[in-house]
């Protein structure tokens, strides 16, 4: 990953402020220290990229100079890089938190014994209303969560007991 200045993530807010500092002509290392949130160090290390000069005895950029460098710093490729590479990297840590979520969300207690078929909550049910007419599968559930908690034992339940499960839900004349 291409590293970019911290100062990237604040690069708006920073133009907003460069650009509302009407009483300031000049900047010298304290305005910069203050605007961009950097160390002294850095403050003047940013009026040499910025191409300050000296003014009496200091080292200072004039704020039209700066606000039309920070235009041109928004537009350009490296910004755009940096934003594409942090939006990349949101998204990485929105699956990952997605993923951390789903893996901590427990069916059944650890230790559990396994479910069958005839230990199913009443909230679960299915039925044939005619010997061969159609079956209906139901399931009545407070939320999300309590829906995959239920689905899961009931796939849990039907794997254990492969055989009374497919028997309980074949037609009466499948075999024929």
């Amino acid at each position: 990953m291409a590293r970019y200045p911290d100062w990237f993530e604040r690069l708006d807010a920073i133009r907003e402020v460069v650009r509302q500092a009407d009483r300031l002509e000049w900047l010298g290392r304290s305005e910069i220290r203050a605007v961009f949130g950097v160390s002294e160090r850095d403050s003047i290390r940013l009026l040499h990229r910025f191409g300050a000069g000296e003014r009496a005895d200091a080292l200072s950029l004039p704020r039209s100079a700066l606000v039309a460098q920070l235009e041109v710093i928004r537009r350009g490729g490296a910004y755009a890089a940096y934003l594409r590479q942090r939006k990349g990297v949101a998204s990485q840590l929105s699956a990952a938190r997605a993923e951390i979520s789903a893996r901590r969300f427990r069916v059944e207690p650890p230790g559990a014994r396994q479910p069958s078929l005839a230990d199913l909550p009443k909230t679960i049910s299915w039925r044939r209303s005619a010997p061969n007419g159609p079956a209906r599968f139901e399931i009545l559930y407070g939320d999300g969560a309590d829906l995959m908690r239920q689905l899961a034992h009931f796939l849990s339940a039907a794997c254990a007991d492969r055989e009374e499960f497919f028997t309980a839900t074949e037609a009466a004349d499948a075999g024929v």
